[in-house]
């Protein structure tokens, strides 16, 4: 991550001295050539720029949005248009990879009661008209401090297709309502730009802010959605075996 940063970023400086040049200097027209379909990845993770910030290709050299490739990692970027400098700030933390949330458990059914719950550990599952929900893991990143719920869906149903509304999702910690990650290009953006047909599955993620590690009970639910137009609604409860 470190030397990524350093060659990003020695990049990003060399662009904008280039760019500075022509700014100090004289004013003028280039030609370019503007791509929408370049992908920037990121520690293996591949993420799209927005549809108003292109890639600029010019002279051999590849120009990409200043603030997006600082954002991604993890820099926070100012522009001070008196002084008409850019000042971009790295994060000297130290960032600890996604783990798995230890001791979660499955209430199946019933309140949180001993006398009236199974448990079961991750993965658990649901199904309903021949689509079967899966939940296989949860992760938490102190920093930058998200939680990752991670899902498999599988359609077995011949009559329809299905996809996972995803602002539907609700998670909630100790009856609290933890909201979804501020960032929406870290967002699992593959759920609702096609359909789950019939005998496939889809894997992937729900994304919320980080829940403390001393939590005792989460509650996930989310909605599915068939091309014609039904629901289902899913919800599943964990609690913390280690606060039992």
């Amino acid at each position: 991550m470190k030397n990524m940063k350093q060659a990003a970023f020695g990049f990003i400086a060399g662009a904008m001295c280039m760019v500075s040049v022509t700014a100090f200097g004289a004013y003028e027209q280039i030609t370019a050539t503007l791509f929408q379909d370049v992908i920037i990845k990121v520690d293996g993770e591949a993420m799209a720029t927005p549809s108003d910030q292109p890639i600029l290709n010019y002279q051999g050299y590849t120009y990409v949005p200043l603030r997006f490739v600082s954002e991604a990692l993890r820099a926070d970027v100012n522009w001070d248009i008196a002084s008409r400098v850019v000042d971009i700030t790295s994060d000297k933390k130290t960032y600890v990879k996604e783990v798995p949330v230890e001791k979660i458990v499955y209430v199946e059914k019933g309140e949180l009661d001993d006398d009236d719950v199974v448990y079961e550990k991750l993965p658990v599952s649901d199904r309903q008209n021949d689509h079967k929900v899966q939940v296989t893991s949860i992760s938490r990143n102190e920093s930058p401090g998200y939680t990752k719920v991670f899902l498999n869906i599988e359609n077995l149903s011949q009559n329809d297709q299905v996809q996972l509304v995803t602002n539907s999702a609700k998670l909630t910690v100790d009856g609290e309502e933890i909201d979804a990650y501020p960032s929406y290009r870290y967002w699992d953006q593959s759920w609702e730009t096609s359909y789950i047909e019939y005998d496939d599955e889809r894997e992937g993620y729900l994304i919320f802010n980080a829940i403390p590690s001393d939590y005792e009970k989460v509650d996930l639910s989310f909605t599915l959605r068939t091309n014609d137009g039904e629901t289902e609604d899913y919800t599943f409860h964990f609690i913390n075996r280690a606060k039992e």
